[in-house]
């Protein structure tokens, strides 16, 4: 399997290849995205543990370090009241020794034999983690930087909690949870749990509304004065924000889809076709600059006012 591949498509194959029968050997889960690494992992140990089996049919190392040779002993055992023998690594950082019998055994397992390895960061640095991405089975999950790469499994996700996302409603969840499918999936649930037996129809008021419980909405005030190109009062509500701690990532988000909203219409009294348009590139490089966490939050969010409003608005 490719790594670099959106979350969703190369979670959906690895879906389709456990329902086909999970292929032997070493599998590796990387990637920022918890949400998919976890429903990968769900999907690979359905496959290969019978519920019958219990806690015979896994072997879990996850609280305390670990020699790699015991691993692979493990991997080499006999498995009971199962078919398949699997062994599952919860964190690569509990590995401890040379690669060697890791790679020996990823080379050459036996045909009942699956180990997990869980290995959400990865330092090529380092001779065992280099080693890790160069196997066939290195499913690399990583978070898309457009959150709107999410929409469909958003829908998905609100799909099976019995709701129906307008469009721009989508948009906004997917925005303000900064395309993090884990933070998607709590709030739906708080959405569902909102609406109860009612009209299951979500839009943007019932996201602002239930979202905003936990500040995932908090980068309105300081959206509304960029809209007014109001320099001042966008610099003091971005001050103001990372004062009272809010999250730098969701207030961008909510940024992000009042801009998509201004880019939709193609018109504003304030903003020129051509600043409307730069408005992607801004955003993008501000959410570059707040993952790489080399620039304080402040610094970011007040140099992606300045660059978004310019010289239109008030001084500052």
């Amino acid at each position: 399997m490719a790594a670099q591949r959106a979350p969703g498509e190369l979670l959906r194959e690895v879906q389709r290849k456990a329902a086909a029968g999970w292929p032997p050997g070493l599998v590796v889960l990387s990637g920022d995205s918890a949400f998919h690494i976890d429903a990968a992992q769900r999907a690979i140990l359905e496959a290969l543990v019978p519920a019958a089996a219990g806690e015979y049919g896994l072997t879990v190392y996850g609280d305390e370090g670990v020699a790699i040779g015991t691993v692979v002993a493990a991997c080499r055992s006999m498995g009971m009241f199962s078919a398949h023998r699997v062994v599952l690594v919860r964190d690569l950082a509990i590995l401890d020794g040379e690669p060697e019998p890791l790679l020996d055994y990823a080379a050459n397992p036996a045909p009942d034999s699956h180990l997990i390895i869980r290995a959400p960061l990865l330092d090529r640095r380092r001779k065992l983690h280099k080693a890790l991405t160069k196997q066939r089975m290195f499913l690399l999950f990583q978070t898309p930087e457009d959150p709107l790469a999410a929409v469909r499994e958003i829908d998905e996700l609100a799909d099976g909690q019995g709701l129906r996302l307008e469009r721009e409603a989508t948009a906004l969840l997917a925005h303000v949870c900064g395309g993090d499918l884990q933070r998607v999936a709590m709030e739906l649930a708080k959405l569902a749990a909102w609406l109860g037996g009612e009209e299951r129809r979500v839009g943007t008021e019932d996201v602002r509304e239930i979202v905003a419980g936990e500040g995932a909405m908090s980068g309105w005030e300081l959206a509304n004065a960029i809209v007014a190109r109001d320099r001042s009062r966008a610099l003091s509500a971005a001050r103001k924000l990372v004062e009272a701690g809010e999250e730098p990532i969701r207030i961008v988000g909510g940024i992000a889809w009042q801009a998509r909203k201004m880019l939709a219409s193609r018109t504003t009294q304030h903003y020129e076709l051509n600043e409307l348009l730069a408005f992607p590139a801004h955003l993008l490089e501000a959410d570059r600059a707040l993952k790489s966490r080399q620039i304080s939050a402040s610094s970011v969010l007040e140099s992606l006012v300045d660059r978004i409003v310019g010289t239109g608005g008030g001084g500052a």
